[in-house]
């Protein structure tokens, strides 16, 4: 009983919608950075491909959901994925 109060717990505090959030948008924000200061290599380029259709699929995902703050987040998500596909596209 004490490890399903704990799992509990842990479903509380962490919650999915905003694993996106916290993972991709950093990332893309710094290999935005990161370009500023020389060229990208294979696997920051591939590292910013990979955060960017991630960032769609949670966008997806999330505009499916019936609750509204979910729908929010997902077009936050597809917002800011093509944000920084069009930024890196600009920059790099």
């Amino acid at each position: 009983m004490k490890v399903l109060r704990k799992w509990r717990k842990w479903e509380e505090w962490f919650n999915p919608l905003y694993f996106p959030l916290i993972t991709a948008i950093p990332i893309e924000i710094w290999l935005l950075i990161l370009i500023e200061r020389n060229r990208w290599t294979t696997v920051e380029l591939t590292t910013f491909i990979i955060a960017a259709l991630f960032l769609i699929f949670s966008g997806i995902v999330e505009m499916s959901a019936e609750e509204t703050k979910h729908r929010i987040f997902g077009h936050l998500y597809l917002g800011s994925a093509v944000i920084f596909g069009s930024l890196g596209y600009i920059l790099y």
